[in-house]
């Protein structure tokens, strides 16, 4: 019961504590809010330097990045913003440097689709049994990175292994049983 009396205040007391102690918010969004170096946004990827590899796709906890193939020869990589837990693993698996994050937070929206973002990539194919293995980009990238590998790049993994069988068949004289 004495708590209670504590509690209420006239509004004329009220106003005068208040008025006393002055603002203690942010006046968003007329003012700039307080964020720290370590706020995580949303992230931004650079369609010019993504080569379509799929490694964000498999570093992203709640599957926000997914790599989509489609029957007229693309790879799209899909990130769903609404999904994102803003964690930036993809920054830190991304080879090329594609991924950054940033600041933003305002993300709210009225229609769904406004929180998709698409990025489109075309497949490559065999060049033995012509079906889709990866992006042309990424082929590009590991041709460039390893010249080692220049006569398996163009190959979908089982063909390059019946490649590469063959060739440790040809330089031993065949598999003896």
């Amino acid at each position: 019961m004495g708590l209670e009396m504590k509690a209420k205040k006239s509004p004329l007391s009220l106003l005068t504590i208040a008025g006393s102690k002055g603002r203690v918010t942010q006046r968003y969004p007329f003012e700039e809010p307080l964020m720290t170096n370590e706020f995580r946004g949303k992230i931004e990827i650079d369609e010019s330097k993504c080569i379509g590899c799929g490694a964000c796709v498999n570093a992203c906890p709640p599957n926000a990045l997914e790599l989509l193939s489609s029957s007229s020869g693309t790879k799209t990589l899909r990130y769903f913003i609404g999904r994102c837990i803003y964690c930036w693993r993809c920054i830190d698996v991304c080879p090329v440097g594609a991924i950054k994050g940033t600041r933003e937070f305002e993300l709210a929206t009225d229609d769904v689709s406004d929180l998709y973002e698409l990025l489109i990539h075309e497949e490559a194919k065999c060049s033995v049994c012509n079906s889709p293995y990866a992006t042309v980009r990424m082929v590009r990238y590991v041709a460039t990175r390893s010249p080692s590998t220049e006569g398996y790049v163009s190959m979908d993994p089982k063909c390059r292994q019946e490649k590469f069988v063959k060739a440790i068949e040809m330089r031993f004289g065949g598999l003896s049983a």
